[in-house]
């Protein structure tokens, strides 16, 4: 619908609080426009209240085209807590616009990984264990899902955890990572193969990182394997600089391990 300029304020910004909120910038004698036009309205219409579309006549109301900076048309602005948090223009296909409305407004089951995300971080393992059970459950193939479950089996069933990261790696967005946690299981299973491990004078050294890193100590852990870095980082196949690389990843950049020792390993590669 056409809104009128007093409406905005209610209907838009402080709407936004409860829920995103849609603008689209148009007028009547836009061709790309009327593509559009009817596109987003079926999508807000499947959304069924996930979020709110609103139609702005930029003819009727240039003051608002004016005051968000609206250049040319169609122009889409989605609105959370008052303010504008994504854009674009111009009549973007379907899929597109899909992309951007999934990109921004987080569905059911992305409000609960976040949830899980919380307990994982505050140490509740157990409960953000059964919490994602439910999620691939409902969606087994779901690739974050499968990823912080594969991390939550790191310690306590490996080859369970190489499953779970078989899925999550289909997601071009988290190859990174999975192949970061891939390698942390192969330091893992050289913890089961120490006698294997090549004879030289940093091999204790290294071996004791296995043995931290196998008991959940990551300070020690790491603290070894840069000591193998600084002394030989060659020793088999760069194992102590990937095993370093793989723990910050596992750990994450505000866990204070990768906060203390994370300069020192950048230091020792060098």
């Amino acid at each position: 619908m056409d809104l009128e300029v007093a409406d905005f304020q209610e209907n838009v910004v402080q709407d936004s609080n409860n829920q995103p909120v849609v603008v689209d910038f148009w007028a009547p004698w836009c061709g790309p426009c009327q593509v559009l036009g009817p596109v987003i309205e079926n999508l807000a219409f499947e959304a069924a209240g996930k979020w709110k579309l609103v139609k702005i006549n930029v003819d009727e109301h240039r003051d608002l085209a004016g005051s968000y900076n609206v250049r040319g048309i169609p122009a889409v602005k989605m609105f959370v807590n008052g303010e504008i948090i994504s854009e674009f223009s111009g009549a973007l296909p379907e899929p597109q616009i899909k992309e951007w409305l999934k990109k921004h407004i987080p569905d059911e089951l992305d409000l609960e990984l976040k949830e899980i995300t919380n307990l994982i971080e505050q140490g509740d393992n157990k409960q953000a264990e059964t919490r994602l059970q439910f999620v691939l459950d409902k969606v087994p193939e779901h690739s974050l899902a499968s990823l912080y479950m594969a991390k939550l089996m790191f310690f306590t069933n490996q080859e369970k955890a190489l499953e779970y990261l078989i899925m999550a790696e289909k997601d071009a967005e988290l190859i990174n990572e999975v192949l970061s946690l891939r390698s942390l299981l192969n330091i893992l299973v050289l913890s089961k193969q120490k006698e294997g491990l090549p004879e030289a004078p940093i091999k204790s050294v290294f071996v004791e990182g296995l043995d931290a890193l196998s008991a959940q100590n990551f300070s020690i852990a790491v603290e070894k394997f840069i000591q193998v870095v600084m002394v030989n980082k060659a020793y088999h196949n760069e194992a102590a600089r990937e095993a370093c690389v793989a723990i910050f990843q596992y750990l994450g950049t505000q866990h204070e391990v990768t906060k203390k020792y994370r300069r020192r390993f950048d230091m020792a590669l060098y």
